[in-house]
């Protein structure tokens, strides 16, 4: 590279820009470079624009190692990177500048009962992810859904939709006969019309929502069809960014929490889940960011259990639900669709020889273990010793504690009157 090219900051971001499109591909490129334009710079320094503060911020974090390389090589020499965004324009202040603020007692008042979208499993007008390793039906229970919601037929036959109401899905891993065969199906498992049901399919062959003409064309959908429910299966299919990358996906999440807010939808997102226990909990097994679960506000999580498919529900304002057991089944002449099945299972929190007693021989072991003791006990000592769930245990010292019969102190439990 030659002396006066590498002091023309203009000539220098015009060969970084060949050099890049080479590296990174066509859609890479016209997503995170062709927008950014240079910006000045001198003998070692080379200034580039980005078009606003979040697209800066992904940029430097998924590839401004990338630029100082290509830049350095274009050079032949060390060149320090500089990106910044466009100035604001000066203005006076105005009271329309200052953020929104309201009295706490002028907040929005919870309603009595949870708004509930599907009773148990999701809750309206959030966002959160249906989590499940490759082939485990992850594709159906949110067809199942979409059915559902936009019917107002009970979901997998147990889980009520007390408020129906229209559902918008992306489907971007099947065919459209593929979708239609199958939400047929389940139309006609639960004796629903079809051909009336408020269940509209997003049919764009890509949907990459980290480019701002497809999340604006997607927010623009959303506003016109104004649905209870939104299912985008899968993630991955959605952005073109590393899914590993904080940046990126914190910039993704923080579209999708932006729509829900905006359009008071509930935002259902597929995404795959590793295969065996986790653990710290069931949503850490989400590929990628350890931000998605952090972000969700549901998180359905199918997984297989001792060779059975169960289905688990987490919540950030609602108590957890399950694991049940569910089996797609073809019935002879009828139509392919999900089943919960009763089955026996032991889990990760019980040993394979444990078993489920019922909530009064639960509360009467409880009370034998505090009233054998001296000393409190905490959750963790009860539980090894009645051998269940964490959810249930807790479930029945709060409902103890609630009788008066157990009484919380700061080192555990212990009973209210000692025998």
């Amino acid at each position: 590279m030659s002396s006066t090219l590498s002091f023309d900051p203009q000539a220098v971001w015009d060969a970084m820009r060949t050099k890049l499109s080479d590296q990174v591909g066509k859609q890479c490129f016209d997503t995170w470079f062709r927008p950014v334009a240079c910006a000045g710079g001198d003998g070692t320094t080379l200034r580039l624009l980005a078009p606003n503060e979040t697209f800066r911020r992904c940029l430097s974090d998924s590839y401004g190692e990338l630029l100082r390389q290509v830049a350095t090589d274009v050079r032949g020499s060390p060149c320090s990177l500089v990106i910044t965004t466009p100035a604001p324009e000066p203005g006076p202040v105005l009271s329309t500048d200052i953020l929104p603020v309201v009295q706490a007692a002028a907040l929005e008042s919870a309603p009595l009962d949870r708004n509930w979208l599907i009773e148990n499993l999701w809750l309206a007008e959030t966002v959160g992810f249906l989590g499940a390793p490759p082939k485990h039906l992850k594709t159906w229970l949110a067809l199942e859904m979409a059915v559902c919601v936009a019917s107002g037929a009970p979901c997998l036959g147990a889980f009520a939709v007390p408020a129906p109401g229209p559902v918008l899905l992306y489907a971007a891993e099947d065919s459209a006969a593929t979708v239609r065969q199958r939400l047929e199906s389940l139309a006609a498992h639960h004796q629903v019309d079809f051909e009336q049901l408020p269940l509209w399919v997003i049919t764009s062959d890509t949907l990459h929502l980290d480019r701002p003409d497809d999340s604006n064309r997607l927010e623009a959908t959303v506003a016109q069809y104004h649905p209870r429910l939104m299912i985008l299966d899968p993630l991955i299919r959605l952005h073109q960014q590393d899914e590993n990358a904080s940046g990126p996906m914190a910039a993704l999440l923080g579209y999708f929490r932006s729509l829900q807010r905006k359009s008071h939808t509930a935002i259902a997102l597929t995404h795959h889940s590793r295969k065996g226990p986790v653990p710290a909990g069931s949503g850490y097994s989400l590929r990628g960011s350890s931000d998605f679960y952090a972000w969700a506000d549901v998180f359905l999580h199918l997984q297989r259990r001792q060779g059975r498919l169960t289905l688990a529900a987490e919540h950030r304002s609602a108590p957890s639900f399950g694991p049940v057991g569910l089996e797609l089944v073809h019935p002879d002449g009828g139509h392919p669709h999900l089943q919960l099945v009763s089955i026996a299972i032991s889990t990760d929190d019980e040993g394979p020889g444990s078993s489920q007693p019922d909530a009064d021989a639960l509360y009467t072991r409880i009370l034998e273990i505090l009233s054998e003791s001296d000393e409190p006990r905490s959750v963790a000592q009860l539980r090894a010793v009645c051998r269940v769930r964490n959810q249930r245990l807790v479930e029945a010292v709060r409902q103890l504690t609630t009788q008066g019969r157990v009484r919380r102190l700061e080192r555990g439990y212990t009973l209210t009157q000692r025998p």
